[in-house]
């Protein structure tokens, strides 16, 4: 449980600083393949952020183990 906390606020912090990133005035033109990246960055760090968000809330304790009775899979 823990560990998933870590790493939901790493996910946070990281997500985040993307999305700040995006706000940061750029100085030259960027060609149109360059653009379509920024936006996929933007949005896997917007996911990053919701997503380390919940783990950093909730902890990941409502994701079912998937190991069986004995703690074999």
């Amino acid at each position: 449980m823990m560990r998933n906390r870590i790493f939901g606020g790493i996910g946070v912090v990281w997500g985040g600083v993307i999305l700040l990133s995006g706000l940061v005035p750029k100085t030259t033109e960027a060609s149109a393949s360059y653009s379509s990246g920024q936006l996929v960055g933007y949005v896997v760090g917007g996911l990053m952020l919701v997503v380390g968000g919940y783990y950093l809330v909730s902890g990941g304790k409502n994701i079912p183990n998937d190991s069986g009775p004995s703690g074999e899979r």
